[in-house]
């Protein structure tokens, strides 16, 4: 499954815009007016390059910078992983794998609610917690990760010959994710290995770390 942020990221940088060109238009106003002071109206020209100016960067910094960041971001789930990339060509990319995830919480604001849209607190061995932030139909996306997670888990099992009940057809009830014990002699805090499996899982659970 592919997504963006919902587009409800998007509102503040059109208030941004609206606020930005009513604010440039009434100094743009008040600049041609007959009556100003003499200092006024003397710098009258330079001012209302200043003015341009400000708004200008105010739109790229405010408005065109935040609309590209939600453009180019995407959140992918896979069987193995949730990825989050970022930039022209997926340049930079977040990485973690299902195993490691062992709660998926879903918060929701008032606004949020209204477009079923909320943020994922993903819980993991790495330690803390990965915010994937506006995510569109947010309960449904969290059902899909429990989803994959209780069907990869199952399929390791059945790998080691130790593979439980399967679930019943058409349940969307998650697996139980509580975080799985850690082998004898293992440090506190390192991913434990998955019941069944014939060890740890291999390689960091979790890979890069621009801010998303």
């Amino acid at each position: 499954m592919r997504t963006r942020s919902h587009p409800r990221a998007l509102t503040m940088p059109v208030l941004r815009l609206m606020l930005i060109a009513l604010a440039t238009g009434y100094v743009q106003g008040f600049l041609a007016r007959p009556n100003l002071a003499d200092f006024l109206v003397e710098s009258r020209s330079w001012l209302a390059v200043v003015a341009w100016i400000l708004a200008a960067v105010a739109v790229l910094l405010g408005v065109l910078r935040p609309a590209w960041r939600w453009f180019n971001r995407r959140t992918l789930l896979t069987t193995r992983r949730i990825l989050q990339r970022a930039g022209i060509g997926a340049s930079r990319e977040r990485s973690l794998h299902l195993l490691s995830v062992y709660d998926v919480r879903l918060r929701q604001r008032r606004g949020q609610r209204m477009s079923r849209s909320g943020d994922l607190l993903v819980d993991h061995g790495a330690g803390g917690s990965w915010v994937l932030a506006n995510m569109p139909e947010a309960a449904r996306f969290r059902e899909l990760i429990l989803r994959e997670i209780g069907t990869l888990r199952q399929e390791i099992s059945a790998h080691a010959g130790t593979a439980g009940p399967a679930a019943e057809p058409g349940s969307t009830q998650g697996p139980d994710l509580r975080p799985a014990p850690r082998a004898p002699g293992s440090a506190p805090g390192s991913p434990g290995s998955v019941p069944g499996s014939p060890g740890s899982v291999p390689g960091r659970m979790m890979r890069g770390g621009y801010r998303g």
